[in-house]
């Protein structure tokens, strides 16, 4: 049998052996190996070290090396040899190597000509240097969006003071560009008088290494000055050297006017301290209390101010406060202003949480001569932020983390994750909804409490149990192992299978049990929580009482969803996306206010498409913007015939907010249909703030200034609503309905309701609920004082025609419930 072309014979065949097992070596060593393709036998000869880890000593076919490759992978790498073969050029590309599970490793390669007919292919194992590229870009992203909701402005500069990085807030307030402000450009936005001095002190700042503190003002857009507080300090390297100056940027023109206004003129600062609606003291250097204004002396309580002047202020709070008020005066007489929200009773021990403050006055040589002080009573917002904040991370049922509350733990969990492990274990009931159906709601409640104290009890404090909604339970779990999390599984399982007793009956249940592990199934909360459901459903459709741990084969969901996202992508164009609307009443007087505009996706395959499944599809593809716009033109066209007093609320995805075009889009579909902007609700959660803050806000407030009216929906279903209600001046507030629906038997979401319509009075903002179905719900949502609501109880979305209808004659009210809506007081 003749020979291959080019094979050595067996004079060299000692030396090549060596070659090749030094080149085994080097292979092993840094994940390289090497390989030569023969076009004319189609067949493939390796070094020792492969992609597979494999021994492979004689050539083996094409195809058989191409099957260790992905399967999407395989074909173009066909092709890349044969136009490496025709061309004789050298080039590289990459590929990536057959799945194992849930792991794809990456592969780069150099191809050379190694003779006539012959490729050699180098391939080097990537996957570890992406990975790290990834999480260096994700990093990179986590710093941008931390300086871009900072209030206040950060900035970076160089060991000499060139000014080398700063926040995007900068560039809103002032009218140079970011390539001006580099270097020393920044200070051309200082006032004149300021400029000299502030350059003096930033510079001996950089000569001595010593932190800077200083004020001084900067035009802003308009035109106006206002005061600005730098404060900067220095990194050193281990030899002492700064390498970098660290600074922040505060507005503190509001203190600076007060502080002017009393140094002025003393009538008229105090004319202006007597219309406040804070206390506000003045203390001399020493921090004795020397003048208390008017209202001050109302909300704290004091009938005799005489009997406490010239008393240190700190001696008025309790002891466990009285240090924290003593630093704030200490460092007010530095030079430095101090605010903090602190515990103290009023002069009658009434108890209040205040937002108390504390800023130096200085004389006109520039010495600390007195100390200004404020305190705003915040004892309703705290109590009401606060119980809102616990009540929206816990389950009121049960007691137990709710669903926020765990994906946050896990979150913080994947993210020091390193090189362990850690279980997701979705948890659903068997027969849950027999006992709940034939046993009553009260039976059904007792029940998932009894569930919660064994599921507590089983977790012994190894892990995060929480109840993610109606009978579904999780357990976040760190578990070195899988068998740690099938332990705690049998544990589970044995516990829920006891009897229980449920007035005087003894019922049993069992519990379907599914299980994913990190990193293996994933390394992203939504990643592994799909994949604990998809075990869990498995289970379920085997009967139930097991548990099973998830495997790719399983994701049978991904493709159906990638099915429906191509429905949803031709939904428009034929016409199966309709608007229907709402009503919206007024509590108080039964009369119709507006209407919620609705979208509707009838698919032919499918039925009637359920929003909460498509609307996040339309966002992630990009559909939102088309939709967006056809629900806005379509509602807005439909408004304009519509009386007058009568208006119009839509929703607006966080997505359509990436662009400052939105506000031209609504603008000129309000001009388009003929309907007035003050008749427009824009109805956002606060996921809009959340993903793009900076321009989100600004595109909101043009809207707002424009006339049309924003309302935060799904309020108290976030962990972070309370922040944007500082932020953002909305003109109403949404009720979830899943706080409306327990009404009124669930105490827990009774408090939550009274919490959110006493928020929104002491903001002065209207609130409105959703998912009114029963008049016991309309006549306790109207005892808290609840301004409008909308739900079944009234009408369910209706048509345009229908709509149309009810807007000029009014909602009908039932004769059967006349008297109770006359006298529901």
């Amino acid at each position: 049998m003749s020979k291959r072309a080019g094979e050595p014979d067996s004079r060299g065949r000692g030396n090549e052996e060596a070659a090749a097992e030094l080149l085994r070596q080097i292979g092993d060593k840094v994940g390289i190996s090497v390989w030569t393709w023969h076009a004319p036998t189609d067949r493939v000869y390796h070094s020792t070290t492969t992609t597979r880890g494999e021994a492979l000593n004689q050539g083996v076919p094409l195809a058989n090396a191409l099957a260790r490759l992905h399967p999407g992978d395989r074909a173009r790498v066909r092709r890349r040899l044969h136009a490496a073969v025709r061309s004789g050029k050298s080039g590289a590309f990459s590929f990536r190597g057959e799945p194992r599970g849930n792991e794809i490793r990456e592969f780069s390669a150099t191809h050379f000509p190694a003779g006539v007919n012959e490729v050699q292919v180098i391939v080097q194992d990537v996957t570890r240097t992406r990975r790290a590229e990834k999480a260096l870009r994700e990093s990179e992203d986590h710093y941008r969006n931390a300086v871009a909701l900072n209030p206040e402005v950060p900035w970076l500069a160089d060991a000499e003071g060139n000014i080398i990085e700063f926040g995007p807030r900068w560039l809103e307030m002032v009218e140079i560009t970011a390539e001006e402000t580099l270097g020393q450009g920044w200070a051309r936005a200082l006032h004149p008088d300021d400029l000299a001095p502030t350059l003096e002190n930033w510079g001996a700042a950089l000569r001595s290494g010593e932190p800077v503190d200083v004020e001084y003002r900067i035009r802003l857009k308009s035109g106006e000055y206002r005061w600005m507080r730098a404060r900067a300090a220095p990194r050193r390297n281990k030899q002492g050297a700064i390498i970098r100056w660290y600074g922040t940027l505060e507005d503190i023109h509001d203190r600076r006017m007060a502080e002017a206004a009393l140094r002025e003129s003393e009538t008229f600062a105090r004319s202006i301290l007597e219309a406040s609606t804070m206390a506000i003291e003045v203390l001399d250097a020493e921090g004795r209390l020397i003048f208390m204004n008017g209202p001050g002396m109302k909300i704290m309580e004091v009938a005799d101010f005489d009997r406490i002047r010239g008393q240190p202020f700190e001696t008025f709070w309790p002891d466990t406060v009285k240090p924290a008020v003593a630093s704030a005066i200490a460092a007010a007489r530095e030079g430095r202003t101090v605010r903090q929200t602190l515990y103290g009773p009023t002069a009658k021990g009434k108890p209040r949480w205040w937002d108390f403050s504390v800023s130096p006055i200085y004389d006109d040589a520039g010495r600390v001569a007195r100390l200004l002080t404020s305190s705003r009573d915040v004892t309703e917002a705290k109590h009401n932020a606060d119980e809102i904040t616990h009540l929206a991370r816990h389950d009121t049922l049960t007691g137990l983390p709710n669903r926020n509350h765990f994906q946050e733990e896990l979150d913080t969990a994947l993210a020091g994750l390193g090189d362990h492990s850690l279980a997701v274990l979705s948890i659903d009931l068997d027969d849950f909804k027999q006992i709940n159906d034939s046993m009553g709601h009260l039976a059904g409640d007792a029940l998932l409490r009894a569930v919660a104290g064994r599921l507590r009890a089983s977790t012994d404090r190894r892990g995060l149990t929480a109840r993610l909604g109606g009978d579904e339970f999780a357990v976040l779990l760190r578990a070195k192992h899988p068998d740690e999390a099938a332990q705690l599984a049998q544990a589970i399982l044995g516990a829920i299978t006891k009897p229980f007793s449920l007035e005087g009956e003894t019922v049993h249940i069992g519990a379907s049990i599914g299980i994913s592990m990190a990193p293996r199934d994933g390394r992203s909360g939504d990643s592994l929580l799909h994949a604990a459901d998809l075990a869990l459903y498995r289970v379920k459709a085997n009967k139930g009482r097991d548990y099973r741990f998830f495997e790719a084969a399983m994701d049978e969901a991904l493709r159906q969803r990638r099915e429906m996202k191509r429905d949803l992508s031709l939904a428009l164009g034929r016409g199966e996306l309709s608007v229907v609307y709402q009503p919206q009443v007024e509590v108080g007087s039964g009369q119709l206010v507006g209407f919620e505009a609705l979208l509707r996706w009838t698919c032919p395959k499918r039925g009637p498409v359920s929003p909460m499944e498509f609307i996040p599809l339309a966002e992630e593809s990009g559909l939102i913007d088309e939709i967006g716009l056809f629900v806005l033109e379509t509602a807005c066209r439909e408004a304009a015939k519509w009386p007058a007093a009568v208006s119009l609320a839509v929703n607006m995805s966080a997505v359509q907010f990436r662009s400052h075009a939105i506000v031209g889009l609504v603008t000129d579909t309000l001009q388009r249909n003929g309907l007035a902007p003050e008749r427009l609700e824009l109805e956002i959660t606060e996921t809009v703030l959340l993903s793009e803050n900076a321009e989100a806000l600004a595109a909101l407030g043009e809207l707002h200034r424009l006339g049309i009216r924003v309302a935060l929906d799904d309020f108290g279903t976030g962990y972070s609503s309370l922040s944007y209600l500082r932020r953002f001046p909305f003109d109403k507030i949404k009720i979830d309905r899943s706080f409306v629906a327990d009404l009124p038997e669930a105490e827990g979401s009774h408090a939550i309701v009274r919490a959110i319509i006493g928020l929104g009075r002491s903001l002065k903002t209207r609130v409105t609920a959703e998912g009114v179905e029963t008049w016991e719900q309309l006549l306790l949502l109207r005892a808290e004082g609840c301004n409008e609501a909308q739900g079944y109880l009234f009408s369910p979305p209706v048509p345009a025609g229908a709509a149309l209808e009810l807007a000029r004659a009014g909602l009908p009210t039932p004769e059967r419930h006349a008297e109770v809506w006359q006298n529901r007081a």
